[in-house]
């Protein structure tokens, strides 16, 4: 019975270890896709080798208020909101706050496994990005071509701006020997 109990005692102490874990100031919930574009040129391939699915767009807005002392970084749908604060000591920014998942998407390995990025209008690219890889999945497509990015960023409010980033791209498929 004491071998239970001094067993249960630690699994609960392990428990709340990895709980105070997920909680860490640290660590960002997110998920991530990225997609390598190469260009045709480099995979040497001709028209005849791939279609054409369609153009796909897909756009995300992330807004940022913020002043000296603090700033929060929210999608617009409430996908997710990260609060981060100054900290006079270390002279960084420290993250204090977060609610959801980030869902970030990448091109052309600019994927840093480690770090993410707190800049509100890599956020929105980073958002949008991901969510033309999902269309372009959902399509069947093997890759995109000719991704065109754009992004406005529009003062909403005293201490509020707004980024909304736009991504198009063409959604091909490679064509098979079968």
């Amino acid at each position: 019975m004491k071998k239970i109990f001094i067993i249960a005692i630690s699994s609960m102490f392990i428990f709340c270890s990895c709980v105070m874990q997920m909680h860490n100031n640290n660590f960002t919930p997110r998920a991530v896709n990225t997609l390598n574009s190469v260009t045709l040129d480099e995979l040497h391939l001709q028209r005849k080798d791939y279609e054409i699915l369609n153009t796909i767009t897909a756009d995300a807005t992330v807004i940022y208020e913020g002043n000296s002392q603090s700033m929060t970084i929210k999608e617009e749908k409430g996908e997710f909101s990260i609060v981060l604060t100054w900290n006079q000591n270390t002279g960084k920014w420290d993250k204090t706050d977060f609610d959801g998942i980030a869902r970030l998407g990448y091109l052309s390995n600019d994927y840093d496994n480690l770090n993410i990025s707190y800049n509100p209008e890599d956020m929105a690219r980073n958002i949008a990005i991901y969510r033309l890889i999902n269309i372009s999945k959902s399509m069947g497509a093997d890759g995109v071509i000719a991704p065109v990015i754009s992004t406005n960023a529009e003062k909403t409010g005293r201490y509020q701006i707004t980024f909304k980033t736009t991504v198009e791209a063409k959604a091909i498929k490679l064509k098979t020997d079968k």
